[in-house]
């Protein structure tokens, strides 16, 4: 899970045949996930979405990300989210079979330098900045540490599209999602159409749903895995996922 905001998200309120009402946790991530956010951010509105076709509720609170899957370990949440799967993890949760979303880091270059790649060879020259702290994969990691890629690291994802907009790199890596809504974020409307990114992932994994194991919360999975696969086949979830980010919908 990448660097974390100082502001925290526990979704609160334990599941009850009477109530209907779920608890989730997680932690600050925007776009994903962010208090500041209308709709709490893409994951929460879609989590929302699909659980109130099925009738139930699910309420917002915010901690951090090792706090909340702690609670949900404890059984003092109902769940938690934007997780991928370990084998570690899968012993204390029931997984989602179907993906909250993909996480996909990628390279961002200018649109007027153009920039192609098959494998981590094709790096060797490419000026490349990355921020301080990040594994974005372990090739990528590995190339770094044995001097075959040269990365400066800086402090933030800001400092390095602006790096990139300053043209002082030739790309920078950077989650898909988060790139394009600090591009729509912090840049004029003249500057953002300059930015791209190639299409082949550095790296790329599904983020699933959570939930602690009682029978009660595996009914609630699949009830979950029913209905995100309707709202995919709706055209809602890439709608939420990817036109109304870039429509800055999530900003309030």
């Amino acid at each position: 899970m990448k660097k974390l905001l100082s502001l925290t998200l526990i979704i609160y309120a334990s599941f009850t045949q009477a109530n209907n009402t779920i608890s989730l946790a997680g932690g600050e991530w925007p776009p994903y996930v962010s208090e500041s956010l209308k709709y709490y951010g893409i994951t929460p509105r879609i989590l929302t979405e699909v659980f109130a076709t099925q009738d139930i509720t699910v309420r917002y609170q915010f901690t951090s990300w090792a706090r909340a899957l702690e609670m949900v370990r404890k059984g003092k949440a109902d769940g938690t989210f934007l997780w991928s799967k370990t084998s570690e993890r899968e012993k204390d949760f029931f997984y989602s079979k179907e993906p909250i979303g993909n996480i996909s880091y990628v390279f961002f270059h200018l649109k007027d330098n153009p920039f192609a790649w098959s494998s981590f060879e094709d790096l060797r020259g490419k000026r490349i900045a990355a921020t301080i702290g990040y594994h974005y994969s372990d090739e990528f990691n590995r190339y770094e540490k044995e001097g075959l890629i040269n990365i400066n690291r800086v402090k933030s994802d800001l400092q390095l599209l602006k790096m990139l907009y300053k043209q002082r790199v030739d790309i920078i890596p950077h989650d898909l999602t988060v790139g394009y809504y600090e591009i729509n974020k912090h840049f004029p409307e003249s500057l953002k159409k300059l930015f791209t990114n190639h299409p082949l992932p550095i790296k790329k994994k599904p983020a699933y749903l959570l939930m602690s194991k009682n029978n009660n919360n595996k009914k609630i999975i699949d009830i979950f895995d029913k209905a995100i696969a309707n709202l995919k086949k709706s055209g809602k979830y890439d709608q939420y996922y990817f036109d109304d980010l870039l429509a800055n919908k999530y900003e309030k």
